[in-house]
């Protein structure tokens, strides 16, 4: 459903950066109603990343990438804004199912807080809910599809 709802991380490079993908896959920039928002918040929480990891070479790399080819992460990174991971709220525009609200809630293991799980939700019974039904049904379709296609 990840694969479905946003991107199939699988089918990207080794080093599978949100951020990046924000700044670099132009479907990213269509499927979130708000962009800028998502993009600024994604910027505030890797610069509470950074700051609790001070010299991290892949985050020096990614930052150096993103401010040499994109004007904007420049700008909204010198901004310095931080912000912690919780819970909030994403309006997409989905090329599939149409528009959704989903609630995200970060999980977080208590021996390593860095790493996170991000859960989405649909309210139950809303227009959200149904287009995440319809999302997975068509998913499995696809995959029956791609298997029955693949075995013979």
């Amino acid at each position: 459903m990840g694969a479905a709802l946003i991107t199939d991380f699988s089918k990207l490079p080794d080093e599978r950066y949100y951020i990046r993908l924000l700044f670099t896959d132009p479907a990213m920039r269509d499927l979130y109603a708000d962009w800028e928002g998502v993009t600024r918040l994604a910027i505030a929480q890797m610069r509470r990343h950074n700051a609790a990891n001070p010299g991290d070479p892949r985050l020096t790399a990614l930052v150096d990438e993103l401010s040499a080819h994109h004007p904007q992460f420049r700008q909204w990174w010198a901004d310095h804004e931080v912000a912690t991971r919780g819970t909030g709220t994403k309006h997409l525009h989905h090329p599939v199912v149409g528009d959704l609200t989903l609630d995200w809630n970060a999980v977080t293991w208590a021996a390593q807080p860095d790493l996170q799980i991000i859960v989405w939700t649909a309210e139950a019974r809303s227009p959200s809910s149904d287009g995440l039904q319809l999302l997975a049904a068509f998913t499995a379709d696809n995959a029956a599809r791609t298997t029955g296609a693949n075995a013979g």
